[in-house]
């Protein structure tokens, strides 16, 4: 399976902005320059382009339905840029900010963003509880997410009323949702099936006022 066949993939409901040709030479670089960092650092445990096409792209292009192409985001614990390399690459307008600990992996988020001329990218080296956000965004997502309470406590400070957390769980996981969630409402919860045909959960919370 290759890029343009990702994008067509009719288990995804994605409505990209930006022009095809320029979507998929830097899905392309972005994939080349993967497989390179990953024989130096460890990005994924995924190795080939094909591996990371199916596993982490298609999964992250999971996340463009609970996103507008105009918001400012922020991807806590980006890694290797899933999903917010992904989004924005099908949304150019989007302002997003990535998140991650671990300087190595900054330096290839900082590089992929430079190779593929990505505009309003920004890379934070640090964790996210040690960060005083200048300003709030539309949405914080996550993807390979500790447990639902945790990743909303991270989220608060960046978001204001209204605003939304994007993560996803296994069906399995589900049992988390019976504990008390304060601050937060769960707006909506879709049934997503992954490169796999594995079906997980997309989780949507919105900030209350409270």
């Amino acid at each position: 399976m290759n890029i343009k066949e990702i994008l067509e993939d009719p288990r995804l409901i994605i409505s990209p902005t930006a022009p095809p040709e320029q979507m998929v030479s830097q899905f392309g670089s972005y994939v080349d320059l993967l497989v390179k960092w990953n024989q130096k650092i460890n990005l994924t445990s995924e190795k080939s382009s094909q591996d990371i096409l199916l596993r982490h792209i298609f999964d992250s292009l999971q996340y463009a339905p609970f996103i507008f192409p105009q918001d400012e985001i922020v991807d806590i614990g980006s890694g290797a840029g899933f999903p917010g390399i992904p989004l924005k690459i099908i949304y150019p307008e989007l302002v997003a900010t990535l998140i991650e600990s671990q300087r190595k992996r900054c330096s290839f988020l900082e590089t992929v963003i430079f190779e593929l001329g990505l505009k309003a990218t920004t890379v934070i080296n640090d964790r996210a509880e040690k960060i005083s956000p200048e300003r709030l965004v539309e949405a914080v997502i996550f993807r390979g997410v500790s447990d639902i309470i945790s990743c909303l406590e991270l989220a608060t400070p960046f978001l204001g009323e209204g605003g939304k957390v994007v993560l996803k769980k296994g069906l399995e996981e589900r049992g988390e949702l019976k504990q008390p969630i304060y601050g937060f409402a769960l707006e909506q919860e879709v049934v997503v099936t992954g490169y796999n045909n594995k079906k997980s959960s997309l989780l949507v919370f919105v900030k209350s006022s409270i």
